[in-house]
């Protein structure tokens, strides 16, 4: 049985964003903004119910394989948006039976630490709150919901800032949204709140007053560092966090032992993985979940997209690999571009101008410049030369060329697949290549034929 049910709020359209898509599904680092709160709760052993409404069937697509893999994941829907309130009563049915905290936050604060989402709910439950409200000091203060508290500095209530006096709007400190709550208050303000405000919706803040009216044990968690709990509505809060995470994400890696030339002009997702003494020069792009082993120097203007690197590679200059992947001691680039699919083993030398597509390269191979491999497999130890053409399509369909091991292909060859060439063949320069080739044997010509220097 779970130690805790949290509820994470991600049913608003989030009109500010100006955007077709729901604002927690925007990216962060690479991240979607709601899976950046998910991970807060990695550690904790939570029921997770996720309340959600605007483009619902897009939302649950995007956590499918976290619900899948890794969290116990649960969905109720807010049709309508009548507040906060409104929204955690539509998961009421989770709470109807269950007696311990119940933690409350926002899919929309992808700056939350796991560390302080952890001790936010250890003091809560050391110190046998009924209510614990996660709060921070802001110097400008707007847009936020205000932290009353009395003479003696116990809360008394959380004002919204369309509802604040001119007093009110002068308090720095802000509600956050995160809030832990035993569960018997949650059902009993459930079944007496009300939507007596400007806006008449159904505030969940209201339940601070209705605590100090029911003479319950209410506590107040500071967030040291208040951009924690930033919460994005606007595109301008999307880049203020993006800004934030990314700093985050390169002091993590420096220090694990990554040297980062210039972390200014180096951009990492939150989800990539660096060993130590990696090196990375500016003005590169690591996205997805790119990972790179020991040793590797990754050079500038490079982006690597959902790729694994092994070790000692270099990558050269301005090269681009997605979705595949590199082996240990293999040099690529500059100016290569490995798409999906593609896999290059130990030792190999991927050079120039070299596109590959759903092309295995075995180790100890060489590709080093000008030339394009679609659907293709290339032998140990195989050389092909300058100018090499795989051609793969024919306007319908496509085809795979294999080539064996310790092959030569000559400078400017075409290879016209489906075609297999065997193991220490070769194809002269300018060779267009139409049939398959033995084991052995030595073709020429357009089209190439056996190359028999005795006749």
């Amino acid at each position: 049985m779970a130690d805790l049910l949290s509820i994470i709020l991600a049913a608003g359209k989030g009109t500010r964003m100006k955007s077709d898509k729901i604002k927690v599904l925007h990216p962060v680092a690479g991240k979607a903004i709601i899976k950046h709160v998910l991970n807060t709760l990695d550690g904790l052993n939570s029921k997770i119910v996720n309340v959600i409404g605007h483009q619902k069937e897009v939302v649950q697509s995007e956590l499918e394989d976290l619900d899948k893999y890794k969290w116990d994941l649960n969905y109720v829907i807010q049709s309508e948006q009548l507040g906060t309130g409104h929204a955690v009563k539509q998961a009421e049915s989770y709470f109807a039976d269950y007696d311990g905290p119940v933690l409350i936050l926002y899919g929309d604060t992808p700056l939350l630490r796991k560390k302080t989402i952890k001790e936010f709910v250890k003091k809560h439950q050391q110190s046998n709150s009924d209510l614990t409200v996660m709060t921070a000091i802001f110097d400008e203060p707007e847009g936020y919901g205000r932290i009353v508290k009395d003479e003696e500095g116990n809360l008394t209530a959380i004002v919204e800032e369309k509802d604040a006096d001119v007093e009110t709007r002068r308090i720095k400190e802000i509600n956050s949204g995160v809030n832990c709550i035993d569960s018997s208050l949650l059902r009993d303000f459930m079944e007496n709140m009300n939507n007596d405000n400007a806006q008449q919706e159904y505030y969940l803040t209201d339940i601070i007053e209705f605590a100090v009216n029911k003479d319950k044990k209410i506590n107040t968690y500071i967030v040291q560092d208040s951009d924690e709990i930033i919460g994005i509505n606007t595109r301008k809060q999307q880049a203020e966090a993006e800004k934030i995470l990314r700093k985050r994400i390169i002091d993590q890696h420096l220090a694990n032992g990554v040297t980062i030339i210039d972390p200014d002009t180096t951009y990492i997702d939150a989800e990539v993985e660096i060993e130590q003494d990696v090196t990375i020069y500016p003005f590169n792009y690591l996205e997805g979940k790119t990972k790179i082993s020991q040793n590797t120097i990754i050079n500038p203007n490079c982006k690597l997209k959902d790729a694994a690197i092994g070790k000692n590679v270099e990558i050269l200059s301005n090269t681009i690999i997605k979705e595949s992947k590199v082996g240990s001691g293999t040099n690529v680039g500059p100016f290569a571009y490995l798409r999906p699919g593609s896999t290059v083993e130990d030792n190999c030398k991927i050079g120039d101008f070299v596109e590959l597509k759903k092309t295995t390269v075995k180790s100890g191979a060489k590709v080093p410049h000008l030339c394009y491999a679609g659907d293709a497999e290339i032998g140990e130890r195989t050389n092909i030369g300058a100018g090499t053409i795989f051609a793969n399509y024919d306007g319908k369909n496509k085809f795979k060329t294999e080539i064996g091991s310790d092959v030569f292909i000559g400078s400017d060859s075409i290879l016209i697949a489906p075609l297999k060439i065997g193991d220490n063949a070769k194809t002269a320069a300018g060779s267009v290549v139409t049939k398959n080739v033995k084991s052995g044997d030595t073709v020429m010509g357009v089209p190439a034929r056996i190359y028999n220097p005795d006749k």
